[in-house]
């Protein structure tokens, strides 16, 4: 029996990659495959957000974030605006010619696989989610256990976030327990702050249980420092910490070992020449202080009065002409 498919109007058809549904269909949404489509069907053309949210119907801030989920999945290469597919490395074609016989170099070791780096991984959408939950043992153990810890029932949203975690992310089961644990410890116990901080983890290449540990010993370090430099500044209410401002306070307390009175004395010279606290004007202070060997009150006010005296002090071994002098007593 044989079969004729009279492609009609579709004659006109464009080309979809096959990666595209090997490996980026399950867990893009329709908003990506929309703006993937248009712009493919359109390829050659200068496209302007505006016409493609009008081709599609996706809001035009999204289209962004939709385009960079296929580059960051390998599709597409982005350079400035332009989009294009990924180039395949070429090799160098050897020249038919004689050469002199050398020793044969090491080859050198194979680059590291790069770990997970994409910024906002794209979440299962909830038909997928389902049917995940309804076959997924493990899905359905890390659901419980998480219900157990938040003392609540955990929405199609929820799960979808942790099967991201799971899946996308490559988190163990026990990983994402732990982050899950910590997140309450610190009060922040709700999914929207286990997704950051799983992406975070992911991202790093927090893989273990160990590598847990020792991520969650290195953040716990870092807050304290941040609530001891709040205190000696007088803080209140300071709020959640910027990494830049965790990595400040970091170096300040912990490498530099500066004490609260010295971090005040800082805080205050800040204010005292800029009307403000700002943390990068603090830490210029701080690293001066610390390359200069300075680290308690005492050795500052040793160390500021020898300059005070070094500039009223007279220059040393100065001589004069003796008629410079005569014409100086004249006048």
């Amino acid at each position: 029996m044989s079969v004729t498919i009279n492609l009609g109007a579709w004659r006109s058809v464009f080309a979809v990659p096959s990666q595209i549904v090997d490996e980026g269909l399950k867990y893009s949404d329709g908003v990506k495959l929309k703006v993937l489509l248009y712009v493919l069907r359109h390829a050659g053309e200068e496209l302007e957000y505006k016409s493609i949210s009008q081709g599609t119907g996706v809001n035009v801030t999204d289209i962004p974030e939709a385009l960079d989920y296929w580059v960051s999945l390998g599709v597409m290469q982005k350079d400035g605006s332009l989009y294009e597919p990924p180039k395949a490395e070429t090799q160098p074609v050897p020249v038919a010619e004689p050469e002199p016989v050398v020793e044969p170099e090491l080859q050198p070791e194979e680059p590291p696989k790069p770990r997970f780096t994409v910024a906002k991984p794209q979440k299962p959408d909830y038909v997928f989610t389902a049917q995940q939950l309804a076959v997924d043992d493990e899905l359905k153990f890390l659901v419980g256990e998480a219900q157990t810890a938040l003392g609540k029932v955990l929405s199609n949203a929820d799960v979808s976030t942790l099967l991201m975690l799971k899946d996308t992310c490559g988190l163990p089961l026990d990983v994402i327990l732990m982050l899950i644990q910590y997140a309450i410890s610190i009060d922040k116990g709700n999914m929207r702050t286990v997704e950051k901080l799983g992406v975070r983890w992911a991202d790093d290449g927090v893989d273990s249980v160990e590598a847990a540990e020792n991520k969650i010993r290195l953040a716990t370090q870092r807050t304290k420092c941040y609530s001891i430099v709040a205190t000696a500044f007088g803080l209140k209410n300071a709020g959640s910490p910027s990494k830049k401002q965790l990595d400040y306070c970091s170096a300040w307390v912990t490498e530099w070992k500066f004490s609260p009175e010295m971090l005040r004395e800082a805080y205050e010279r800040c204010v005292d020449a800029k009307g403000e606290m700002k943390f990068n004007y603090i830490d210029g202070i701080l690293r001066r202080w610390h390359t200069a060997g300075i680290h308690n009150l005492s050795e500052l006010k040793e160390s500021e009065q020898k300059k005070t005296a070094s500039k009223k002090e007279p220059p040393r071994n100065q001589s004069y002409n003796i008629d410079q002098l005569d014409e100086i007593n004249k006048m």
